[in-house]
């Protein structure tokens, strides 16, 4: 569905050796199947991060391109789980005659998969930690009950202070009314 037009050579540098990153919180990355090498050789970056959202393929794209059962893997064995799938895209298998061969039917091409830091082992996690993935799963995702789920392993901690989780829930319990009326 394509042709190459241009071959460049670029310097690439693996995740863990940039050294203009501080910490991360928060990993969006889509980069053509090379998302497993930039897990793999970005261990001690990923290592406090809360969030990774990466594209996964169901099917290969591109030359060894792994799909989302190795990914699942590595980012599992780094402490992440599966949280939500967002624009997950399906094509065609076979063009049809008179069918736009870009129109989707049931086969899964790829997906963008958000993988969050294990929450069911909070323990394993620093308040920051679980305050920042509160953040981001509320803002970036509208996922109100991993919110709040950090929120309460904060709250049982003496983290914060006992009116923002009330706060929270019934702010969370209001949202989810109100999506449901309208």
């Amino acid at each position: 569905m394509g042709r190459i037009i241009a071959d460049s050579k670029i310097a690439i540098h693996r995740l863990d050796d940039i050294g203009e990153i501080d910490a991360l919180d928060y990993l969006k990355i889509d980069v053509q199947g090379s998302e497993l090498a930039i897990f793999q050789n970005g261990r001690r970056r990923l290592a406090e991060a809360v969030v990774v959202q990466t594209e996964v393929s169901f099917l290969p794209l591109y030359k060894q391109q792994p799909v989302l059962g190795e990914i699942d893997l590595e980012l599992r064995s780094q402490g992440f789980i599966p949280h939500a799938l967002m624009a997950i895209n399906k094509r065609m298998i076979w063009p049809m005659r008179g069918v736009n061969p870009y129109e989707a039917f049931n086969q899964l091409l790829e997906a963008d998969a958000v993988y969050v830091r294990d929450f069911t082992k909070a323990d394993a996690m620093s308040s920051e930690q679980l305050k920042h993935l509160a953040l981001i799963a509320h803002h970036c995702y509208g996922s109100f009950d991993l919110a709040a789920i950090c929120i309460q392993h904060l709250l049982n901690r003496d983290a914060i202070v006992p009116q923002a989780g009330s706060r929270y829930f019934e702010f969370a319990a209001a949202h989810r009314a109100a999506a449901k009326t309208g």
